[in-house]
């Protein structure tokens, strides 16, 4: 080996001590910052890079990173998704798994890496699916007490008898969601909610959403008024609204429009 060789690995090896002497929630807020794979091969580095990897609290399955995987084969995407999960030491914080861009049919294993997150205490999670999707939401979600963000795009939803709630749910994202309703309704309680996006779903007329005075962003996509906006003039703190219809309203809809809009006095930005 070469002294300029000799020089460069040392000052690698010094630049990867110094980093490895940070805190570990600022070593966590790096490894955030890039791809997924990039982050997993710094388990390579050492054993304590491998423990970091593994206690990392964000997991971000993102579309690029799941597409490069389901090029070689859907088993590789399979095994890959189900080793990141099975090296994991602790809670997972944030959760997302975009696969909306593949061909993956096996429910089952998509099933089991939710029963994985949400059993680790997450917070965060965003699930996407290709589109067409027949992929029906799991009860362990809707039976996770630690959940506080969910964004869910191609599902079919259905919550089941036992379900009381998203009682910690403060941001909520629908899109292209299917509902299918429980009895009569598809109710969904979710009394800390302040963020609340429903777009271009179906099934909307059987869906009951029960929220506190407190939400500050309303935004309905959809191709009929099915939703029923009456519900939400008791939210007295509403700042952002948004309100999208593809075809046209009826009088009775106008009307609706009208006595929502007029019963929000903290109303800051109307679309």
């Amino acid at each position: 080996m070469t002294p300029d060789r000799k020089g460069a690995v040392a000052v690698e090896g010094d630049a990867e001590n110094r980093i490895s002497a940070l805190p570990r929630n600022v070593i966590h807020d790096i490894l955030k910052l890039v791809p997924v794979h990039d982050a997993a091969r710094t388990s390579s580095l050492s054993k304590n890079w491998r423990y970091i990897w593994a206690m990392l609290p964000s997991l971000v399955l993102d579309n690029h990173f799941c597409n490069k995987l389901a090029l070689k084969s859907q088993s590789v995407l399979k095994e890959t998704l189900d080793e990141i999960l099975l090296q994991h030491l602790e809670d997972i914080v944030k959760f997302v798994l975009d696969i909306s861009g593949t061909d993956l049919t096996s429910y089952a294993d998509i099933d089991r890496w939710m029963r994985f997150v949400t059993r680790n205490n997450v917070k965060e999670l965003i699930l996407g699916m290709p589109d067409p999707s027949t992929y029906k939401l799991p009860s362990h979600v809707f039976n996770c007490p630690t959940l506080t963000n969910l964004k869910l795009f191609n599902c079919i939803v259905k919550p089941p008898n036992s379900f009381l709630g998203f009682l910690n749910l403060t941001t909520l994202r629908l899109e292209k969601i299917t509902f299918v309703p429980t009895i009569k309704f598809c109710v969904i309680n979710a009394p800390l909610l302040v963020s609340l996006d429903v777009t271009y779903c179906t099934g909307t007329q059987y869906l009951n959403i029960v929220v506190s005075s407190g939400l500050k962003h309303l935004s309905v996509s959809e191709s009929h008024c099915n939703l029923d906006l009456n519900r939400f003039t008791t939210c007295k703190k509403l700042a952002h609204l948004s309100l999208v219809v593809a075809s046209p309203i009826s009088a009775d809809e106008r009307s609706t429009y009208e006595k929502l809009i007029f019963s929000l006095p903290t109303l800051q930005k109307l679309f």
